[in-house]
């Protein structure tokens, strides 16, 4: 090989090593990166605990690898009449723990609507850096709590040239940390507190998958519901229905939904599906769909895209605490968690094991690069002395080969000679089940293609049908005329036939080759 050659293979190589490279940077990139504890591999427990008035509700799942599976759904009934109490949520908390054996489980709460306030606030675009900063701030000039005396947290929802809007959720401190120290006095602690109308929402975009997500909830004396874009809640609406009228209460809803609708239609895009969750469709399945001019779907009556271990619980399904679930388990939930107080920690890449592995694979690039030539004629050199080497060797196998390709041929031919040529056995098989059970044959004579017997029967002349109906022979006749044997009280008959064919032999046959 020249030099010129050498060069010429080397900076193929070279080239194609590059683009290998830029090829492959991004997703090698994301590998060396990733982290054991990232939401996408490491396995998780959540049990997500929903207060409600009249009781508790408990949702127990888990994830490993992605893959979320819901294990078991309790309620705890209390006082119909009002929310349960710290005491109420911390009994049924710690009856749910050891009921379902779910002590690793993270604990996860989500508070009712009522208890929050959820609104939007737009900022100037230059304090992004800075925006935790800037709500705990302004969080007294936003809502009527201060950043001392409340929960909260904050998505941006919105970011333009010189705007950048936010989702605010917050309450009150002193109405929360009752709670909060109740289950601490009980050994459990609070990971994650949601609203409960930010939790449903995140449902109905996981059941939705795609663009904009409409959704609702339905009780008997009010509604509560919102827009999910990108996964992050956009918009809310709440209120109460001034009559019992189902008519009417679908005709409220439907004023709080449209003027959303069309909002969407105004910015360019798709009317979203309209997700409802209502104990009983009714007639809201009939007539909102035509009020508003979207798509509507109940919550209760699709597949919500997820496993349940339990399937006889499923009508039972608390939609806000599933949904809770979610915003702990999935990673692509957009949820808030008030107990984070407008802090987002940013997500460390761990550096050291990403060094240590770009490192090993520079090296092995470098030899990758740097060594295919003599790696190939080394290799091409062995080839050579093996070859050889096994010269004669290549020799007798070619000669066994020829004697092993005449074997086959004759192999062949027995086998298309059996296929082709019925077994006599078969044959005298066939004839033992046609032949009535008062005949017997003196005398069978069979070639290769017809049969002769010879016998005595009560009756000769019932023997042809029979044999003629059989698939196995076909003209069958009298070879001689038939006579009567007095001494044997029978006919004495021989009778000739051809042989059709064995179908289920040739189908045997054609099956093994």
């Amino acid at each position: 090989m020249t030099t010129e050659e050498t060069l010429k293979i080397t900076r193929s190589f070279v080239r194609a090593g590059t683009a290998k490279i830029a090829q492959l940077g991004p997703p090698l990139w994301k590998i060396l990166s990733l982290s054991i504890a990232d939401d996408r591999i490491a396995p998780k427990q959540c049990l997500s605990v929903q207060l409600s008035m009249g009781g508790v509700f408990v949702v127990y799942g888990s994830r490993f690898l992605s893959r979320m599976i819901i294990r078991n759904i309790r309620h705890y009934p209390f006082d119909k009449s009002k929310y349960p109490t710290p005491e109420n949520l911390a009994s049924a908390v710690s009856l749910a723990i050891n009921d379902l054996k779910a002590e690793s489980a993270q604990l996860l709460l989500a508070i009712p609507k009522a208890w929050a306030i959820l609104k939007t606030a737009d900022f100037p675009i230059t304090v992004k850096d800075n925006i935790s900063n800037v709500v705990a701030f302004e969080l007294d000039r936003l809502t009527p709590l201060s950043s001392d005396r409340a929960f909260y947290d904050f998505q941006i929802i919105a970011e333009e040239e010189n705007r950048l809007q936010i989702m605010l959720a917050a309450m009150s401190s002193d109405r929360l940390q009752p709670y909060v120290d109740a289950l601490q006095e009980r050994g459990m602690t609070i990971k994650q507190v949601v609203v409960g109308l930010s939790a449903l929402g995140t449902l109905a975009h996981y059941v939705h998958e795609r663009g904009d997500t409409l959704f609702a909830h339905i009780n008997a004396d009010g509604y509560e519901g919102g827009l999910v874009r990108d996964g992050k809640l956009k918009t809310t609406f709440a209120g109460n229905f001034a009559a019992s009228d189902e008519q009417l209460k679908i005709k409220t809803l439907a004023g709080e939904i449209s003027p959303i609708l069309d909002m969407v239609k105004e910015n360019g895009g798709m009317p979203p599906e309209v997700f409802i969750d209502c104990p009983s469709s009714g007639k809201w399945r009939a007539v909102l769909p035509d009020i508003i001019k979207a798509p509507v779907r109940f919550l209760r009556e699709i597949d919500l895209n997820l496993r349940f271990l339990k399937s006889a619980i499923m009508d039972e399904t608390p939609h806000t605490a599933l949904g809770g679930v979610l915003e702990s388990l999935w990673p692509a939930a957009e949820g808030m968690n008030l107990l984070d107080k407008g802090i987002h920690k940013p997500l460390k890449i761990p550096l050291a094991p990403t060094i240590v592995l770009m490192f090993l694979i520079a090296a092995v690039s470098l030899f990758w690069l740097v060594s295919p030539l003599q790696i190939e004629e080394r290799r091409i050199a062995w080839i050579d002395r093996e070859i050889s080497a096994r010269k004669d060797e290549v020799k007798k196998i070619e000669a066994l080969k020829k004697d092993m390709e005449g074997v086959e041929k004759e192999i062949a031919t027995l086998h298309n000679f059996k296929a082709n040529r019925p077994v006599v056995l078969n044959l005298i098989k066939e004839m033992t089940h046609a032949l009535p059970k008062n005949t017997w044959l003196s005398r069978m004579r069979v070639t290769e293609s017809t049969v002769e017997i010879e016998g005595y029967a009560a009756s000769a002349t019932d023997i042809l049908p029979k044999l003629e109906g059989s698939p196995y022979f076909k003209k069958v006749e009298f070879a001689s005329p038939t006579f009567r044997d007095s001494r044997m009280n029978s006919d004495r008959f021989i009778i000739k036939m051809e042989i059709e064919g064995l179908p289920e032999e040739k189908g045997k046959n054609e099956k093994k080759e």
